[in-house]
């Protein structure tokens, strides 16, 4: 059986989408310390809670506006939705620096796929050569 499926690059609105669920915002009346953050799931527990220990939440509408900026970033249509995921998860407990550093990012990835093309191409002029000195 054949099955084609197309992956295609990601969108603007693709790239926003997936940074506000990397980066959740914080719901109204939530401490402003993360450490006093507490999981509803975890309540009546007896066992200690679980704490947010390097995650800062964020308010909704500063994740909307550094989600923007991210996809703004983005250029669209040449990244994998992987490769952001990817980026995204490395960056996980850093929102704003994780903008701040997006552009940089995008010009490694273009520069690391250039270097991965001339690497293939070399290695089919090798392939070639050898089939023909057989």
């Amino acid at each position: 059986m054949d099955v084609w499926i197309n992956f295609a690059h990601a969108t603007k609105w693709q790239a926003e989408g997936i940074f506000k669920c990397f980066f959740p915002h914080k719901p109204s009346g939530l401490s402003p310390h993360p450490e006093n953050a507490e999981d509803a799931s975890q309540q009546n527990l007896p066992i200690p809670p679980r704490k947010y220990h390097s995650i800062t939440l964020l308010t909704e509408e500063e994740i909307s506006e550094l989600a923007k900026r991210f996809a703004d970033a983005i250029p669209e249509n040449e990244l994998s939705v992987a490769s952001l995921q990817g980026y995204l998860l490395k960056n996980k407990t850093r929102p704003r620096e994780c903008v701040d550093e997006v552009t940089e990012w995008v010009i490694q990835e273009r520069e690391t796929r250039e270097k991965l093309k001339k690497e293939k191409a070399e290695v089919r002029v090798s392939n070639r050569n050898s089939e023909m000195c057989t």
